[in-house]
C-alpha cells in the first residue's frame, strides 16, 4: 500500500477522486475521554433522548444504542440505531420510524414494552464511551411494519377506477387531514380487500394534491402475490392505503381488467452513478418525487423528524435569503432530512445540511434547480459539481498555497481534489470515512491555523487535508 505523508501525520491511498484514507497506526486516546450524560422525556409516542454536548477535539460522533436484555448496552456490541456525527446535535426522537440494527429485539421498538437505552460517544481515535443507561417504556404503537388501525376518526380513501387501452387508472378522494403522510397504490390478484403492507404496493405518493395514478407496466410492483408486472386481459382487485404516520387506513377495493400494455423485459445495464444522482435531484424537485425516494431508501415518510430538521437546519440556511419558494424549502429540507440514496442516507441529517452549506458557501445561493440540486447530490457522494465558480477555487487556492507551502499544480490528480474539496466542499463516501485519519487531520489544521474548525469553509479545508492526498 502506498503511502503519502503530509508533516508526518497522515496517510492516505491516492486515486483521483475522494477515497478511503486508511493508516495502519492510531491515534493515541486521553485518558479521560468524555462519556454523554443521557436523560430522557416521552409523550404518548415518543422517546426524546438528550445527552450532554461533548466538545472534545477528538469527538467524530454518536450512536444511539438500545437493547431489549443488555442492562449495559453500548456500540458496537448492541448495535445502534442512528449515527450522528454533527458534533453539534445532543438530543435525537426515538418514533420507529427508523429500523435499528443488529439488535437483540428486531428491526423496531413494540409499544409499552421496556428497553436499556443510551448514547455512545464515538471518537477518531477508535475509542467508544458509553453513557449511562435508562430503562424505559417505548410509549409507541405496535412496530414500524405492523401498525394498522381502522379507526374511523382518520379518512378513508374513496376508491375508482377506469380501464382502457393505456392501463388501469385509479382515482381518490383528497385527503386534507394534517397527520397524512402518504398514499400507497395497492393491488392483489387474490386479495378481494387488499392493503399496504401486507400485499405490497405499487407507487408510494406523498403529495396530498395527486389523487389519481395510471398502472401502465412502466414499473414493477413491489412485494405482490402475481409477481412484478401486470398482464393483459387478467383480473386484479385495486385500491389505495392512506398512511398517518405509522397508522395504515385502507380505501375501498376495485376489481378491473387490466387491458394496459404488457411489461416488455429490457436488457440490463449497467447504471451511471452520476444519472443516478441527476434522476434523484429530478424526484427531489418534483412535486410528487419524495414517495419514490423513500421507496428506495425503504422509508416511511415522517413530519415530525422534517419538522426538527426545519427548525434545526434549514431556517438557518435560509435566514440570508428574503425570499426561497416553498418548493425549493421542501427540496432541501427533504433532502436533509432523509437523503436521496445509500451514501447520503448513512451521512446523517447534520453532514446532509453541512452539504447544502458548502454549496451554499461556494456559489452564494441555494440549490433551486433540478440541475443546482444535482451538484449538491454530487458534492455528497463526493463527485465533481458541474457548476463552478471561479472565485471559490481562487480561495481554495490562496489556502492550498498556506498548508502547503507551494501553488496547487491542477494538473496533478492530488492538488486539483485538494482545491476542489476546499472550494465546494466534497464530501467523503460514509462507507469510506476513516476517524483515525480524520482524527489526524484535526492535529495538523490545529498545527496550521492554531485553532479547531467552526466554519463550513474550514471544514472544507479538514476533508481536503485529510483526503486530498495533497503533499508538500
Amino acid at each position: 500500500m502506498r503511502k503519502i505523508l503530509i508533516f508526518a501525520l497522515l496517510s492516505w491511498i491516492s486515486v483521483p477522486f475522494i477515497v478511503l484514507a486508511t493508516d495502519d497506526s492510531s491515534s493515541a486516546c486521553d485518558n479521560n475521554l468524555p462519556a454523554p450524560i443521557v436523560k430522557a422525556s416521552s409523550d404518548d409516542q415518543h422517546i426524546i433522548l438528550s445527552w450532554s454536548k461533548i466538545d472534545h477535539y477528538d469527538l467524530a460522533g454518536y450512536k444511539v444504542v438500545i437493547s431489549k436484555n443488555d442492562s449495559s448496552p453500548v456500540y458496537p456490541s448492541n448495535g445502534y440505531l442512528v449515527w450522528l456525527v454533527d458534533r453539534n446535535v445532543n438530543s435525537y426522537t426515538i418514533d420507529n420510524s427508523t429500523a435499528y440494527k443488529n439488535g437483540d429485539f428486531g428491526y423496531y421498538l413494540k409499544g409499552g414494552e421496556d428497553y436499556y437505552f443510551s448514547v455512545t460517544a464515538v471518537y477518531n481515535c477508535d475509542a467508544k464511551v458509553a453513557g449511562n443507561v435508562l430503562k424505559l417504556a417505548y410509549p409507541g404503537g405496535a412496530d414500524n411494519d405492523d401498525v394498522d388501525d381502522d379507526s374511523q376518526e382518520y379518512p378513508i380513501p374513496q376508491v375508482s377506477v377506469a380501464s382502457s387501452e393505456q392501463g388501469v387508472l385509479l382515482s381518490w378522494n383528497k385527503i386534507t387531514d394534517s397527520r397524512f403522510t402518504g398514499y400507497k397504490v395497492v393491488i392483489s390478484k387474490i386479495t378481494k380487500n387488499p392493503k399496504y403492507p401486507d400485499h405490497g404496493y405499487a407507487r408510494y405518493i406523498t403529495n396530498p394534491n395527486t389523487t389519481s395514478y395510471l398502472l401502465d407496466n412502466s414499473s414493477n410492483y413491489i412485494n405482490g402475490d402475481f409477481g412484478g408486472y401486470l398482464k393483459p386481459g387478467e383480473d386484479y382487485y385495486f385500491s389505495i392505503t392512506a398512511l398517518y404516520g405509522n397508522v395504515r387506513i385502507a380505501g375501498n377495493a376495485v376489481k378491473e381488467t387490466y387491458n394496459g400494455p404488457a411489461h416488455i423485459a429490457e436488457k440490463l445495464s449497467e447504471v451511471d452513478p452520476l444519472k443516478k444522482m441527476e434522476k434523484n435531484a429530478q424526484l427531489l424537485t418534483a412535486g410528487d418525487g419524495l414517495g419514490d425516494i423513500l421507496a428506495e431508501l425503504k422509508l416511511l415518510r415522517n413530519l415530525i423528524t422534517e419538522q426538527q430538521n426545519e427548525i434545526r437546519y434549514l431556517k438557518s440556511l435560509i435566514a440570508d435569503f428574503r425570499e426561497v419558494a416553498q418548493d425549493v424549502k421542501n427540496a432541501l429540507n427533504n433532502f436533509i432530512t432523509y437523503g436521496v440514496d445509500e451514501n447520503t442516507q448513512k451521512l446523517g441529517a447534520g453532514e446532509r445540511a453541512a452539504v447544502i452549506y458548502s454549496f451554499k458557501s461556494a456559489f452564494n445561493k441555494l440549490p433551486e434547480t433540478e440541475e443546482e440540486m444535482a451538484d449538491a447530490i454530487k458534492i455528497a457522494n463526493g463527485r465533481w459539481p458541474n457548476q463552478i465558480n471561479s472565485a471559490a477555487e481562487n480561495r481554495a487556492k490562496n489556502e492550498f498555497q498556506k498548508i502547503y507551502l507551494r501553488e496547487a499544480d491542477m494538473s496533478n490528480p492530488h492538488d486539483n481534489a485538494a482545491v476542489t474539496i476546499m472550494a465546494y466542499g466534497l464530501r467523503q463516501q460514509a462507507e469510506n470515512r476513516n476517524l483515525v485519519s480524520e482524527g489526524q487531520g484535526i492535529k495538523t489544521f490545529k498545527y496550521i491555523y492554531n485553532k479547531l474548525p467552526k466554519t463550513t469553509e474550514e471544514w472544507n479545508i479538514l476533508q481536503a487535508i485529510t483526503y486530498s492526498g495533497a503533499t508538500r
